[in-house]
């Protein structure tokens, strides 16, 4: 695949990586120095450029950061009205937003943007959830949250020796608002929402700005389905207007705090780079570090890395995290939300939430170098196999470029052909069964059969449970497995992909795998749940897995049952939507191994990614 790339950067060294022909293109210029400054003018200089380049080459995909590869072109004959470039080179454009799209698009006036940001042909990836929310409550087409990572360079592997640590504790990092300075005239119409903002989140943090401004406050007004293209422009201006005392209070609150404590506490101690400290806070600073090989050199070096995000997200993680782990460096940073989706805390990197938290830290770190290496190897491991720009790139190309599909769909529908394979059923098994929706179809097709449906998650159990008294089925507060025990069950913003694996990222089904919590829940072998309920195996008729991503463990400890077992109907995966999950193939072969042949494929409403599968008893 050949990929066209503004201004090249990181994603050169992906496409790289990944063995893709790279076509390096220009971005608009500004006097500045500053590609996000680029106004009209340039960009229809540079889009027109671009697009007599691309004329001349055959690429597949455009990448660049912060849609600085967004250009024009100006329309043909008599018609002097301007077109997006990529639109009229046929490419689609791929823009990783590292800083909101209010500051990477600063140099056009805002009707302009609102306007572009509608193509369908523009995918807009964000780094940070809450940005990823509130574009799409705005109507925004194509937003998909893409978190930051690591480039793709050689790092060195080799173990960290804790006793050659210099400096002790350390910050690379700027500071990064003026809008508390003493200089500076501030738009007091910002000051209402975002101080409400930073009260309720005071109480109630894991709200975002955009669910206090609109959703609890209104304090504007929403984009309503009958608003013309100028009033969406202009609510969305007001909003973002809005939000710049907040954005700003948050440099404050995920930065600024900490770096003036550490300097008053720690003095010397406490190893300081970045620009702008000095003139907002009188704060001396080590001079800036070059070149690459000496600034990840230096994370591997320093004792304790300590990672401050700053005002541009509310619950993402930026460069940083990724940059100090791929060094192997240890990192001790402030608590975000988006943290534990990426690492496992206390295992692969360390948190604190305030500043006596971030001493108590630091003082235990000190006096646990071996500890602090094992965090810092295991980090390393972790960012180095799933958080690099390639393996973005790689999640990025499975969403845009189009596969053929991994089996041959049934056209036949599956309650149909479940009824031809077992006209009567004794006991089915629903495992997975959520709030029993597929209960309810069980029942349905078999009035008269024994349905028992297991659901461990506490709160959905509770609504199964109600659903099961109306329907005659038997629930059960378990999940399956291959073992008898306990385990962590990963609560996701979707309670129907729940899951005992773990958050794999970029996978296709992030925006409902994403977990936000988690619960202890009792795991079960169908086999010896069997046993324990006097049920004889030979009665069970019809097995039934949605387990997401378990279905392979819960077969390995349903032998006995899959002996008599006449059909067994299950959701199976062909890309990795949960961490370390199995997929088709394997499933595939554990079942036609146990005696099963493969029925049908039915699609779901992403066939490319998952289906459900019949097998039926040779």
């Amino acid at each position: 695949m050949k990929i066209g790339v503004f201004d090249q950067g990181w994603w050169s060294g992906a496409c790289e990586k990944l063995g893709h022909e790279v076509l390096g293109l220009p971005v608009a210029e500004h006097p500045s120095g500053n590609a996000y400054a680029a106004d009209l003018a340039a960009r229809v200089t540079n889009g027109t450029r671009a697009t007599e380049i691309l004329a001349a080459q055959d690429v597949d995909l455009l990448l660049d950061n912060g849609a600085a590869g967004l250009g024009f072109v100006r329309g043909g004959g008599d018609v002097d009205e301007l077109k997006l470039a990529h639109e009229g080179a046929g490419k689609p454009l791929f823009s990783h937003f590292i800083d909101p799209v209010v500051t990477a698009l600063q140099g056009l006036a805002w009707p302009a943007v609102w306007q572009c940001m509608q193509s369908d042909s523009w995918l807009k990836g964000v780094w940070d959830r809450a940005q990823v929310t509130e574009l799409k409550r705005f109507g925004i087409p194509n937003v998909i949250h893409f978190p930051m990572a690591a480039p793709d360079r050689e790092y060195d592997t080799s173990p960290p020796d804790p006793s050659r640590c210099k400096p002790i504790v350390s910050f690379i990092g700027g500071q990064n608002t003026n809008y508390f300075a003493s200089n500076v005239n501030v738009p007091t119409s910002s000051l209402l929402a975002g101080t409400f903002a930073q009260a309720v989140r005071g109480d109630l943090p894991d709200l975002t700005f955009y669910e206090i401004y609109h959703d609890m406050y209104g304090l504007g007004e929403p984009i309503t389905p009958d608003d013309t293209m100028e009033v969406r422009a202009n609510k969305t201006l007001a909003y973002f207007n809005a939000k710049l005392f907040f954005s700003a209070a948050l440099c404050l609150r995920n930065r600024d705090r900490f770096v003036i404590y550490l300097k008053r506490k720690l003095g010397d101690l406490f190893h300081l780079v970045g620009a702008r400290w000095g003139e907002a806070y009188g704060l001396g600073t080590a001079p800036r570090i070059d070149p690459a090989e000496a600034y990840f050199q230096h994370f591997r070096e320093a004792a304790i890395n300590l990672n401050f995000v700053n005002g541009n997200a509310e619950t993402g993680l930026n460069m940083r995290h990724y940059e100090v782990t791929a060094a192997g460096g240890f990192m001790l940073c402030y608590y975000q939300p988006e943290i534990e989706e990426h690492f496992e805390v206390g295992k692969e990197c360390a948190v604190f939430r305030d500043e006596i938290d971030l001493l108590e830290k630091i003082d235990y770190y000190l006096k646990h170098p071996e500890e602090r290496a094992a965090i810092a190897l295991a980090g390393q491991k972790r960012t180095l196999s799933t958080h690099l720009y390639s393996h973005r790139l790689e999640s990025l190309l499975r969403l845009v470029c189009p596969r053929p599909f991994p089996v041959d769909y049934a056209s036949t529908k599956c309650w149909d052909d479940i009824k031809s394979l077992v006209p009567e059923a004794g006991i089915v098994l629903d495992c997975g069964a959520n709030i029993g929706q597929t209960a309810q179809s069980f029942r349905n097709l078999y009035p008269a059969a024994e349905i028992y449906a297991f659901e461990p998650v506490s709160k959905v159990f509770e609504t199964l449970r109600t659903k099961c008294d109306a329907l005659g089925v038997h629930p059960v507060r378990k999940a399956v497995g291959d073992h008898d025990d306990k385990a962590t069950i990963h609560l996701t913003t979707s309670p129907e992909a729940n899951s005992l694996f773990g958050f794999e990222i970029g996978n296709p089904c992030a925006e409902w795998t994403r977990v936000v919590g988690s619960e202890e829940v009792d795991v079960c072998t169908l086999d010896r749940w069997c046993q324990d309920n006097d049920i004889d195996p030979k009665r069970v008729d019809i097995l039934k897995l949605d387990v997401q991503g378990a279905e392979l463990p819960a077969l390995k400890g349903a032998r006995k049952l899959l002996e008599t077992t006449k059909a067994v109907y299950l959701e199976v995966s062909f890309v990795p939507i949960y961490k370390d999950m199995p997929l088709f193939g394997e499933i595939d072969t554990f079942l036609t191994g146990h005696g099963f042949r493969r029925h049908a494929i039915y699609p779901s409403d992403q066939p490319h990614n998952w289906g459900d599968a019949l097998y039926a008893k040779v």
